[in-house]
């Protein structure tokens, strides 16, 4: 998951602005502003999306949320490579907007809003702190590798290529959470 956050969430208006939401025409402050703007009304859904884990989780149990999430952030940025192609239509900055909102909603609602929550229903008592510490040590791999490599990968292959990473990350998240499943009571 922290892959997919982020390499998207810091990057955000880098990847708005490469994928063309403000025209070329305006000048450069006013270019940086809407950027600015578009980050802004997109990175709302990140709070509301950690509101909706917190009435969801407790309502529909972590597996099924984490699963949720991961499914929302893959169709998400699958919107993103779709919009990309779609500069000249007038659904170009409808569909960015769609894909990012999904993305940072379901992305708090759940895989964000379960990360913490799953080592201490899953293990023993006696591994419950080591599995926590491990979790949160490979979430911050994932986000080191998010931070530094996708940028990278930008560069070197587009946009839509680093779209296309993050949502077979998350499709990969899923197939993992569906995979390695069990009951959920909470």
């Amino acid at each position: 998951m922290d892959i997919a956050t982020y390499g998207v969430g810091l990057f955000t208006p880098v990847i708005l602005g490469a994928i063309e939401i403000s025209g070329r025409t305006r000048g450069l402050v006013a270019q940086d502003l809407t950027l600015a703007k578009g980050s802004g009304v997109i990175d709302l859904f990140l709070l509301f999306g950690f509101l909706l884990g917190i009435w969801m989780v407790p309502r529909f149990g972590r597996i099924r949320m984490q699963a949720i999430g991961f499914a929302g952030m893959a169709v998400g940025m699958l919107m993103l490579v779709v919009a990309v192609g779609l500069t000249n239509s007038s659904l170009h900055i409808p569909l960015i907007f769609a894909g990012f909102i999904l993305f940072n909603l379901l992305m708090n609602a759940g895989p964000n809003s379960t990360t913490f929550t799953l080592a201490p229903i899953l293990f023993p008592t006696q591994l419950r702190a080591t599995a926590g510490g491990f979790a949160a040590g490979v979430a911050k791999l994932g986000a080191t590798f998010g931070v530094f490599l996708l940028p990278i990968l930008k560069d070197r292959f587009g946009v839509p290529s680093v779209l296309g990473i993050v949502s077979a990350v998350s499709l990969l998240g899923l197939i993992v959470t569906l995979s390695l499943r069990r009951e959920d009571t909470a």
